[in-house]
């Protein structure tokens, strides 16, 4: 990676913990450079605005989607591993995820929302491909986002061990039944 890319890399990563631990109103330019350890400039340099900020951490969402996407098509149960996989496990995309959610209530911050809809799509998108039924993987994808944020909330303690498998067994009888 290069320099370039290590700095902005640290630039979001500060935004992002900004926005998770103290709210978006704590992302200010002059924050974000502070917690990077970057002078306002260097921040400026990679990122003009707060909109700017959020803009990045829409697109680190969108390569994040699209990798998602493709290894979910290469997977045999695609089904079963987005289900298992939808229980919060403190990855770095769990953080992003975690602040694009909170800005996205922000009607100023669209480029959030965007952003999660088109993580939405890529998860639609593997899923029909692989029970070849849009309503039903958009079932799937609903209550992906219901453990997501039990788990959210509570820890991956708070989604008993064998609750997941539970809801696969009945979902791969509803899939064998579409």
């Amino acid at each position: 990676m290069s320099k370039a890319a290590d700095t902005r890399d640290r630039i979001l990563d500060a935004f992002e913990a900004l926005v998770i631990e103290r709210g978006e109103r704590a992302g200010t330019l002059a924050a974000t450079a502070e917690a990077a350890g970057v002078s306002k400039g260097g921040l400026l340099y990679h990122f003009g605005s707060k909109a700017a900020l959020v803009a990045g951490l829409a697109e680190r969402l969108d390569r994040f989607g699209e990798a998602e996407e493709a290894r979910l098509r290469g997977t045999e149960d695609a089904v079963a591993v987005f289900l298992r996989e939808s229980v919060i496990a403190d990855q770095p995309v769990d953080r992003t995820l975690l602040a694009l959610l909170q800005l996205g209530q922000l009607e100023e911050h669209g480029a959030a929302r965007d952003a999660l809809t088109r993580l939405d799509d890529h998860y639609l998108a593997a899923l029909e491909s692989s029970i070849g039924d849009r309503d039903l993987a958009l079932v799937i994808v609903r209550l992906s986002d219901g453990i997501y944020l039990r788990s959210a909330l509570g820890g991956s303690e708070s989604i008993p061990a064998d609750s997941v498998d539970r809801v696969i067994a009945r979902l791969d009888g509803l899939i064998r039944g579409a």
